[in-house]
């Protein structure tokens, strides 16, 4: 039998949204002699059926695992079953880059190494934006090749098994297989085993796949006990083989030094550990403290470990801004003692003492706060336009609808008739500027008035990274009232979602590069997890969140009625007359949606992608198309999610909408999937984009693109300026 060059090893589990774009990233490359091997390792849940619906070529064939067995075994079985001269590891939600890995394999066969590595790139939750894996970078960013560890040092910190090309006949000499029991957490074993082993090993210095991260996924996900044994373990075997490794003879010590910093790193920086111990008196994670001690056994980091080491300092955190402020040397060393001591109420003090000081409460003005906060689509435009337009009156009756962070007159939305409420206060707060909110409360003690009514969807912040900080932020700037109440617009939780989704996709975000399904697997959770959404509101206000039914309201035409109930401003402002609907803000349909994601995928600047698609949006109004672009199955996992998580929550603080009714219509939807954009629709997306060209003076006067104006800081103006001054006066000596 002849032997292939490559065979691609895909470990799946529920990565279904995702797998269709690993296949294709593969089978795109440039090359031949390949094979792909895709383990199922959930057969309970995806069947033959599922596979042979997703059309697979020949080289790419399916193993079946009898059950579950985990991501180490699943990989294993690929090993086992591969045919091609050297073996790569992809997981099923990531992708490689156009031309990656067939650079990567030709790196692989010219060195003739027995572990090739290729850099990597990240894609954050939920975009498709890269940044190169800030290790690849720091240690990796050119290429180099020589004859095992020795040679190139920095291949003991190679993030993960998926980075690298492996020949295989190398694996099966050297019996590297993936520890079954670690069924978590199972790379940097591997890694470790793999490069101690290796006679030769070569790096391309470019990138060659990303990796997406995405909700749910080891690397986002909090961990619990389980997950603490598991990491716990690997450590334990980790620093085991190091030891073994160092103890070699002509193995210098410090890859053992190396490897017990990368522990120590990991316990305080990484794992979420120290504190858990600390905070739990039971006997497992007891038994997790004490383990820890004897893992660091008797080995001390080196000052020249920590001072000047050429793999480690790049790499290192120490002395550097983080999650836990600033950890310095003095710090991480008595941080080690106080671990190998398995004193972890100190280790926790110790780290708690390197946070970011407690800022003292802001200034109050007195008054109380009613902030509407909503998802997309659920009438926020509308409540809008009665509070501009009843803002007189209202003032007259004591509540202020501030005008500081307002978007500015006239606002051109990106679709016709959209506008985001006090989004400025919002952006101040996330770039860290005053001006908006010393504005807001100046005019507040202007006013008078004893109630401040503030309306900013955005202000969920539903899908920030790093939500907890922003929403602190976000509290410390509004610590001034004197009370608050939350009120929120809610939509039913198999159409909500998407909404949100459309929402973005329509509006140039990023996010809408993504399908609707890659979408659902990172926020779909999210959007029906009413409790996560809000209860940090609830607890900064101290009182119960209120949720209105948008539905509801929207039937009975009662949004600002219900609202004012809500906010607990019925008898104060019952007497005004809300506006018939001005500004129209239609949902787009599944035709715009698609045609929007077209230009989030293939514009990479936001300017550009936002002029495009105001173009678009103002001369193609929506049709009457009321098609969901998700299945009524994925829309029923998302009312299974809600019932879950939210039905209870929801129900005590006033949303309580009729699951069973709509999981009979779900069940009894005739539904199409979106059929291919007509040339009618890509016409229109096509005179939008010329329609956004801005001429530019280049060489010779030719050429157009879009113009991005960069106003430089004050500081800098002031120095060209002087510069320019200074030249003016040389030459006229």
């Amino acid at each position: 039998m002849s032997v292939l060059r490559l065979s691609v090893i895909i470990p799946f589990f529920d990565e279904s949204a995702f797998i269709q774009m690993a296949l294709r990233s593969v089978l795109a490359q440039p090359l031949s002699g390949l094979e792909v091997i895709i383990v199922n390792d959930n057969p309970a849940q995806f069947g033959p059926a599922f596979f042979a619906e997703l059309k697979l070529p020949a080289q790419v064939r399916v193993l079946h695992h009898d059950a579950n067995h985990g991501l180490s075994a699943a990989r294993n079985s690929g090993i086992d079953a591969a045919t091609g001269a050297r073996v790569a590891f992809l997981d099923a939600d990531d992708y490689y880059l156009a031309d990656g890995l067939a650079a990567q394999l030709a790196l692989a066969e010219r060195s003739g190494a027995d572990i090739s590595h290729g850099n990597c790139c990240i894609s954050p939750v939920g975009a498709p934006d890269l940044r190169l894996l800030p290790r690849d970078r720091a240690l990796f960013s050119r290429p180099r090749q020589g004859k095992g560890l020795c040679a190139v040092e920095q291949a003991q910190f190679i993030t993960s098994s998926w980075s690298s090309l492996y020949r295989r006949d190398f694996l099966q000499d050297a019996g590297l297989r993936f520890d079954p029991e670690q069924v978590k957490f199972e790379d940097r074993l591997f890694v470790l085993s793999a490069v101690t082993a290796a006679g030769s090993i070569a790096c391309l210095g470019a990138p060659v796949r990303v990796w997406r991260r995405r909700t749910g996924s080891i690397s986002v996900t909090p961990p619990g006990l389980a997950a603490h044994r598991l990491q716990v373990q690997l450590l334990e075997k980790c620093m085991a083989l190091m030891r073994a490794h160092a103890a070699r003879p002509g193995i210098s010590k410090r890859f053992l030094q190396r490897e017990l910093f990368n522990t120590l790193s990991r316990l305080i920086w990484d794992m979420d550990l120290i504190a858990a111990i600390a905070a739990n008196t039971g006997p497992d994670y007891a038994a997790l403290g004490q383990r820890i001690a004897r893992l660091l056994g008797d080995e001390t980091c080196h000052r020249q470990i920590l001072h000047a080491d050429p793999v480690v300092t790049p790499i290192s955190r120490i002395g550097k801004e983080s999650r836990l402020g600033v950890i310095r040397r003095r710090d991480f060393v008595e941080l080690h003692k106080l671990l190998r001591a398995a004193d972890f109420t100190a280790a926790t003090a110790r780290i708690t003492a390197r946070g970011a000081p407690v800022r003292p409460r802001r200034r109050g003005n007195g008054t109380h706060l009613v902030l509407h906060l909503g998802m997309h689509k659920t009438g926020s435009t509308y409540l809008q336009q009665c509070l501009a337009s009843g803002a007189d009156e209202m003032r007259a009756a004591g509540v202020l609808y501030p005008q500081s962070g307002l978007a500015v007159t006239p606002f051109v939305a990106v679709r016709p008739g959209g506008f985001p409420g006090h989004l400025g206060l919002l952006t101040a707060m996330l770039r860290g500027r005053d001006g908006p909110w010393l504005r807001l409360n100046s005019e507040i003690t202007q006013s008078g008035c004893q109630t401040v009514v503030l309306s900013c969807e955005g202000m969920l912040l539903p899908l920030a990274s790093d939500r907890k900080a922003q929403l602190a932020r976000l509290f410390d700037r509004l610590s001034g009232f004197a009370s608050c109440q939350v009120v929120a617009f809610v939509r039913r939780p198999d159409v909500g979602p998407e909404m949100f989704y459309r929402e973005q996709a329509c509006n140039g975000l990023r996010l809408g590069a993504r399908s609707v399904q890659e979408f659902m697997v990172d926020y779909g959770p999210t959007l029906t997890d009413l409790p996560q959404l809000f209860a940090p509101f609830e607890a900064f206000s101290g009182l119960p969140v209120v949720l209105v039914d948008h539905d509801r309201s929207l039937a009975d035409r009662a949004h600002w009625r219900n609202f004012l109930a809500a906010a607990g401003l019925g008898e104060r402002l019952g007497h005004i007359t809300p506006p018939a609907l001005t500004r129209p803000y239609p949902s787009p349909d599944r035709d715009q949606v698609a045609a929007a994601r077209l230009v989030d995928v293939m514009l990479a600047s936001e300017p550009q992608r936002v002029a495009v698609l105001r173009g678009f949006f103002a001369a193609n109004p929506p049709a009457s198309d009321p098609a969901m672009l998700l299945s009524p199955l994925d829309r029923l996992a998302l009312v299974e999610h809600f019932a879950a998580a939210s039905a209870e929550f929801a129900a005590r603080r006033g949303y309580a909408p009729d699951l069973e009714r709509i999981r009979s219509e779900l069940a009894a939807e005739v539904w199409h999937p979106p059929t291919v954009l007509s040339l009618e629709v890509l016409e229109r997306l096509h005179q939008a984009r010329l329609g956004a060209e801005t001429a530019v003076t280049g060489a010779g006067g030719r050429g157009f693109a879009l113009l991005r104006r960069i106003r430089p800081r004050p500081w800098l103006s002031n120095c060209l300026a002087w510069v320019a001054a200074r030249s003016q006066s040389l030459r006229g000596r």
